[in-house]
């Protein structure tokens, strides 16, 4: 597979997680309570801006609370992943 398509493929695959987690709740994130001493607890969020909780803290990713940070970090670690992908199992052209 040449690279050009590499990059390619590995933009869609970004671009459509990233749609889909707008839709489906895809991304890990920790979710607490807002008071002192939170308890976290471990589960999947959407990146849908209006879904947003007020009164809770969000850590998208474990990392982050900022939704824009969180789209960022998503396209390019699925990118990323995604080449590595096409790297391994897509073969070499032969002449």
């Amino acid at each position: 597979m040449q690279l050009k398509k590499k990059f390619m493929y590995s933009g869609l695959a970004s671009a459509a997680f990233l749609v889909t987690s707008i839709f489906m709740p895809i991304v890990p994130c920790r979710v607490a309570p807002g008071i002192p001493n939170p308890i976290y607890k471990w589960t999947l969020c959407s990146l849908n801006p209006d879904k947003v909780l007020g009164n809770h803290i969000v850590e998208y990713l474990g990392y982050t609370t900022s939704i824009r940070d969180t789209y960022i970090l998503s396209l390019l670690i699925i990118f990323a992943v995604a080449m590595i992908f096409f790297h391994y199992t897509t073969g070499k052209k032969t002449k």
